[in-house]
């Protein structure tokens, strides 16, 4: 005598809605797990996940006065390196300042966002003098073995790029905790990457949990 199963259809469709359940679930716990908040948040530039602390470092502003990692913390950081003696640098602090111009209005955000360039070398009349375009601006200086560990914990190339530039260097933002959460490329606007750094310093879920707890 042969016995009927009891998955009949509608046991089926059950299990099968309790299987679909469990994935979405897994899902969802996934993605929070990841990125620590349900929907990442859409940039044009790259969302670093998880987000890296930076190493310790020792510059100079142009003033001469001892730069750390605990000067980014507080305050949206945008960072790049470059040569005030050479095209790519002068293009480097425009972009920055021109990023920094299309958030000026913005009470909550503008007041708490620094520029900051990293140049080899020590502080001069030159490096002063660019520090004088914006108060936003920070002009850095080091001699190599003081900058390379920055450059090496942000990804940074080592060596300039050779031929003639076009456009600035990458921009690495940093978050108030003094993490990097974002890098945008040379060939994104001022405008994008001032759009970017609105949609992640209005959302307090971007802030990421520390990569190193």
């Amino acid at each position: 005598m042969l016995l009927r199963s009891p998955r009949g259809p509608l046991a089926r469709l059950i299990m099968f809605a309790a299987a679909a359940g469990l994935f979405v679930v897994a899902y969802y716990w996934g993605n929070r797990y990841q990125y620590g908040v349900l929907n990442p948040p859409k940039i044009e530039g790259v969302l670093v996940r998880p987000a890296p602390a930076l190493p310790p470092f020792e510059l100079k502003d142009s003033n001469g006065a001892p730069f750390t990692a605990e000067e980014l913390e507080g305050r949206w950081t945008l960072l790049a390196f470059g040569d005030l003696a050479q095209a790519r640098g002068h293009l480097t602090v425009s972009r920055l300042l021109a990023v920094h111009n299309a958030v000026a209005d913005e009470r909550d955000l503008a007041p708490k966002l620094q520029l900051v360039l990293a140049a080899r070398g020590e502080p001069s009349e030159l490096t002063r003098d660019f520090a004088r375009l914006s108060r936003a601006l920070r002009i850095l200086s080091g001699e190599p073995e003081a900058i390379e560990p920055l450059r090496v914990g942000l990804g940074e190339p080592l060596d300039e790029p050779a031929g003639e530039p076009r456009e600035g260097a990458p921009i690495y933002q940093i978050d108030p905790r003094g993490r990097l959460v974002a890098l945008y490329l040379p060939s994104q606007s001022p405008e994008a990457i001032a759009a970017d750094l609105r949609t992640l310093a209005t959302r307090p879920d971007a802030l990421p949990e520390p990569a190193d707890d």
